[in-house]
This record gives structure tokens, sequence and C-alpha cells, in this order.
């Protein structure tokens, strides 16, 4: 974990521990890559909902590892179960749904 990534840095918190916004990206980029090389040329998948608990502190310097687990599709909708663990320490865990789109249409709507 970067220092970037403590509560203080990112302004969550006061201490010097990982940020619970940080643990939610890295859960978010896990799920977003492990669906990565089944999709189409010109698709994406974008963040829908994310239940997160963060079950416990880890330091400046602490080696995250995330584990995702699809766990159901339907249609568009991806839902998976997250992980995250500081050593053997379960430290963060999550039920998370990504949405298939297509880039340029998902693009198009911010005109």
């Amino acid at each position: 974990m970067a220092k970037n990534q403590t509560a203080r840095s990112m302004g969550s918190g006061d201490l010097e521990v990982l940020a619970t916004p940080a643990l939610v990206a890295m859960m978010e980029n896990c799920a977003k890559s492990f669906v990565a090389d089944g999709l189409s040329i010109g698709q994406t998948t974008v963040g829908f909902k994310l239940d997160l608990k963060h079950l416990a502190p880890s330091a400046t310097g602490a080696e995250i590892k995330v584990e995702a687990e699809l766990t159901d599709v339907d249609g568009q909708k991806l839902s998976f179960s997250i992980r995250a663990y500081d050593q053997a320490t379960l430290i963060g865990s999550a039920s998370h749904q990504r949405v298939i789109v297509e880039t340029a249409d998902f693009l198009e709507k911010l005109k």
C-alpha cells in the first residue's frame, strides 16, 4: 500500500492506514480485470453497486491482495464476491456489481 492510499492522504480519515476509498478502488479494479479478457472490442465494465465491509487496518507499505469471484451474470449485469487480505488477515469483503457497456455509447451520454 502506497503512502498516497492512506486515509490521511485521501482525506477520508486522520490515520496513516489504508483508506477505505483506496480499498474500494482495489476491489473494483480486481473485478474489472477479472472479466476484461471476455469482453468484445469497444466494451468495458462500469461499477454499479458496492457493499463493502472494511474489517481491519493496514499499515503503509503493506502488501494487499484482492481476490474476486464472479458469482452471477444477469444480461449485462455482473455480480462479484470480493475479498482483500493483508498477509493472512481478511481486511475487507464486498459484494459488487458491474455493468457491461459499449464504451462509445456510454461516453456519448456525457454530451
